[in-house]
C-alpha cells in the first residue's frame, strides 16, 4: 500500500516531520494517519531538482512545532541533528517518539533534554495517538474544511444556487421580523446601582523570539552578515541567522572568499595586501547561524570555540593565526571535511580522530611537533 501523501503547503499552522530514510515504512505508517486530522510536512514536499537545505530550512523556519522520529539511524544521521538544533535554536517545541530502544548520548542526550518524548507502543496506531493526545498539539493545527476548500468544484450554476439559496433565506429572515407584533409596552423598572467593573489589566502579548534584534559583539561581525544578507538597512532579526551560509574574516576584514590568503615574513596577506590586525574574538552569534557551512577566523583573537559546537552542517573552517590550544570544540563538528590550523597554538590533534567526514587538515611547520592518532583518517598538508 502506497503510504506517500501530498504534504500540507500553506499559511495555517503545521508540524515538520524530522526522520532518517531508513526508517521511512515506519514513520509513513503514523503520519499517513495523522494527515487525516492535523497538518504535516515532511521532505517529500522537495519537488525534483529543488534545493534541499533551501527547502528544509524554509520549512523549518515556517513550522510551529517539529516531530522527531528517534533510532538508531537518526541518532547518527547529520541532517536529523541540525534540524532538531536548528528547531531548538528556532525554539520551535520538539516533540520525539522513539522507534528502537537507542538510548542518546553526547551531544544528543544534551539536545533532547529541551525536547518533550511522547510515550507510544511500536505500531502506528499508537504512535498516532500519542500525538494526538499531546497537550502541544492544539486544535490550531488540525484540519479544517476551508483548507483546501475550492469554489471550482461546484462550477458556475452551483455558485448560483448558493447564492440565491442565501437570498431566500435572507429575505425569509427579514419577513419574520417585519411580521411579527411588536410586544407591549412595559415601564422599565429603575436600574439598582451596581459598582462599575474595574478594568481588566491588559493580557501580556505573546512575543516570538525569533523577531528579537541581534545584537553583534563587534561592528565586523554586523558588516559581514549585512554582506551575506544584501540588507545594509534596519535590524537583522534572530530569524535571518538562517539564512547566512558563509562567513570569512581576516584580520579587520570580511572576505568574499579565503582562498587568496597566504603567508609571507611573519604575517597573514590578502592577494598583495598584509592584513590588519584581527578583531572577532566573541562567537556567541556566529555559533548560533544553524546552517552556517564554510566559516574563515584568519588572524584572529579568538580563543574561546565553544560556542561553535552547534554549526553541524560547517564543512570548511579556517582558524590559521588564531589563539587556540584545543580542538575539543571542533571534534563536535560532524560535517567538517577541511580545516586550516596554519600558525596557531594548537600541538594535539587527536580530538580530530572523531570526525567522520574529516578529509584535510593544514598544518605549518612552527607548530611541530605535533600529537596525532596513528589511523586518523585523514589527510595532514604541511605548508611554509
Amino acid at each position: 500500500m502506497n503510504l506517500f501523501f501530498q504534504p500540507y503547503e500553506g499559511k495555517h499552522p503545521y508540524i515538520f516531520v524530522s526522520y532518517s530514510h531508513k526508517n521511512s515504512q515506519e514513520v509513513l505508517e503514523t503520519i499517513s494517519r495523522l494527515n487525516h486530522k492535523i497538518r504535516i510536512w515532511y521532505d517529500e514536499g522537495i519537488p525534483a531538482g529543488g534545493d534541499w537545505p533551501i527547502n528544509i530550512q524554509t520549512h523549518m523556519v515556517q513550522c510551529e512545532i517539529v516531530l522527531f522520529f528517534l533510532s538508531k539511524t537518526a541518532l547518527a544521521s547529520p541532517n536529523c541533528l541540525s534540524e532538531i538544533v536548528t528547531a531548538v535554536s528556532l525554539h520551535h517545541p520538539v516533540l520525539y517518539i522513539r522507534l528502537d530502544n537507542s538510548e542518546p548520548a553526547g551531544d544528543w542526550a544534551e539536545l533532547l533534554k529541551s525536547c518533550t518524548e511522547l510515550k507510544a507502543a511500536k505500531d502506528a496506531s499508537s504512535r498516532e495517538q500519542a500525538v494526538l493526545s499531546s497537550p502541544l498539539i492544539n486544535r490550531r493545527f488540525y484540519h479544517k474544511w476551508t483548507d483546501h476548500f475550492s469554489w471550482k468544484i461546484f462550477g458556475f450554476s452551483g455558485a448560483l444556487l448558493i447564492f440565491l439559496a442565501a437570498v431566500v433565506l435572507m429575505l425569509l429572515l427579514l419577513k419574520g421580523v417585519f411580521d411579527s407584533p411588536a410586544p407591549p409596552a412595559t415601564p422599565s423598572p429603575t436600574p439598582a446601582w451596581t459598582p462599575k467593573p474595574t478594568a481588566s489589566p491588559h493580557p501580556t502579548p505573546t512575543v516570538d523570539p525569533n523577531n528579537f534584534p541581534v545584537t553583534f559583539p563587534d561592528l565586523q561581525q554586523e558588516n559581514a552578515v549585512r554582506e551575506q544578507l544584501n540588507k545594509y538597512d534596519g535590524s537583522i532579526l534572530r530569524t535571518d541567522l538562517s539564512y547566512v551560509t558563509e562567513l570569512y574574516f581576516c584580520g579587520g576584514m570580511y572576505l568574499s572568499d579565503p582562498g587568496s590568503v597566504s603567508y609571507e615574513d611573519g604575517r597573514f596577506k590578502v592577494g598583495s595586501s598584509f592584513v590588519v590586525e584581527g578583531k572577532v574574538k566573541d562567537l556567541s552569534v556566529i555559533g548560533s547561524m544553524g546552517f552556517l557551512q564554510k566559516l574563515a577566523l584568519i588572524d584572529q583573537p579568538v580563543t574561546n570555540l565553544q560556542p561553535l559546537t552547534k554549526l553541524v552542517l560547517l564543512e570548511e573552517l579556517y582558524l590559521s593565526g588564531c589563539e587556540i590550544s584545543s580542538l575539543e570544540a571542533v571534534s563536535h563538528l560532524p560535517s567538517l571535511k577541511v580545516l586550516h590550523l596554519e600558525h596557531c597554538s594548537v600541538s594535539d590533534l587527536r580530538p580530530l580522530v572523531s570526525l567522520p567526514s574529516l578529509q584535510s587538515v593544514y598544518v605549518s611547520a612552527d607548530m611541530l611537533p605535533l600529537t596525532v592518532q596513528s589511523e586518523r583518517g585523514y589527510v595532514i598538508y604541511l605548508v611554509p
